[in-house]
């Protein structure tokens, strides 16, 4: 694993993801008839819309980047690279909508990206480990999607900002468990061959895994989008996905990072200050029109 290599097509994915997930919602958003109720008429409509296509052509080019990123390096230090979406969504956002961010914006930002940097660097090169047993992956991608379901109807009848927060969350759970079978898969293929994929449980069941989890993750994405704002939708997404890598990528792929007391406190405080800045984007606001104050 290389640890350098890694990080710039983990840092692109993020940034690819961040600017296709804008697109996705604001099409999304368009194409809501009446209460904006999620529903499989509403993704019939994106599905068919030539916007939206272009934008999933770009999480294609994401997926690809993080591909690569999780073959270099583990996935208990690719994966929380994924809260860098959240920045560039923010940055995005605000040139597509003509807008300035608050000031409490950029402080959300540095949040995030302090907290980020500082476990990067703790975590550094994780040690590597083996991937578990085929009935292991299969057990954790099935309690993953079951539990996803179950919250997902647990919100029925609540109101959007909860609906909305839940679709987001139980998609991150999905896309977070999606990484360790990616990781799984190219460890298979590697030692093996991209045949071996196709010919035992050693590479069926993360394959199988990929496909499943991946498309529940975007369909509870888009529902998500359906129902509520970005600044609701993107940070519970967000912080539940790298959280769920990074337990299953030590549980299930034995990547080990340092764990002595004082590195624990200190990932606990990196989570918290990530956890504040991602908070603080997901504040709902009056969009600040350039050339405004941005008092925030």
């Amino acid at each position: 694993m290389s640890f350098v290599v890694a990080l710039p097509f983990g840092i692109a994915s993020a940034v690819v993801y961040g600017a296709s997930i804008v697109v996705q919602h604001r099409v999304a958003q368009d194409t809501a008839e009446g209460d904006a109720e999620p529903s499989a008429a509403g993704l019939m409509r994106l599905v068919k819309h030539p916007v939206f296509l272009l934008a999933i052509a770009g999480d294609a080019v994401g997926f690809i980047l993080q591909i690569t990123a999780l073959k270099l390096g583990s996935v208990v230090v690719i994966q929380p690279l994924v809260v860098l979406m959240l920045p560039v969504a923010l940055a995005v956002s605000s040139i597509w909508n003509r807008t300035r961010p608050h000031k409490g914006d950029y402080l959300g930002c540095v949040g995030v990206l302090v907290g980020l940097g500082v476990f990067l660097g703790l975590v550094g090169k994780s040690s590597a480990g083996h991937v578990h047993r085929p009935r292991d992956l299969a057990l954790a991608a099935a309690l993953v999607l079951g539990t996803a379901l179950w919250l997902s109807i647990a919100v029925t009848g609540r109101n959007k900002i909860i609906r909305g927060a839940m679709f987001g969350a139980t998609a991150g759970l999905c896309f977070g468990t999606l990484a360790v079978m990616v990781d799984a898969a190219s460890d298979r293929a590697s030692d093996a061959g991209v045949h071996s994929l196709f010919t035992g449980p050693k590479g069926l069941v993360p394959l199988i895994g990929i496909l499943v989890l991946g498309g529940g993750g975007i369909v509870l994405t888009q529902l998500s989008f359906q129902v509520g704002a970005l600044n609701a939708t993107l940070p519970a997404n967000l912080a539940v996905d790298p959280v769920t890598g990074v337990v299953f990528g030590a549980v299930l792929l034995d990547e080990r990072i340092p764990t002595s007391p004082a590195h624990l406190a200190v990932y606990a405080l990196c989570f918290v200050a990530a956890l504040a800045g991602t908070i603080r984007l997901a504040r709902p606001r009056e969009p600040v029109q350039r050339g405004a104050s941005a008092a925030g």
